[in-house]
């Protein structure tokens, strides 16, 4: 995993070294999302959190659809 990062960093590096127009919002928004990532992989408490947090979304949809009927 931490191979990946790094080889994914030299080549962000690099494209952002030749490009001469710099860094667009694209290119932050996907270092963004792939830091988000990392830290959800290797946080077990924020896995836990969001876990919590969508079963208590699916429950309250659960809950809401069969008071539908």
């Amino acid at each position: 995993m931490v191979e990946r990062i790094k080889s994914l960093q030299t080549w962000l590096s690099d494209k952002l070294q030749s490009d001469e127009q710099g860094v667009t919002i694209v290119e932050y928004a996907i270092m963004l999302v792939l830091v988000a990532v990392v830290v959800i992989i290797a946080n077990p408490a924020i896995q836990t959190a969001l876990s919590t947090l969508f079963s208590g979304v699916s429950s309250f949809i659960t809950a809401g659809a069969s008071g539908l009927s």
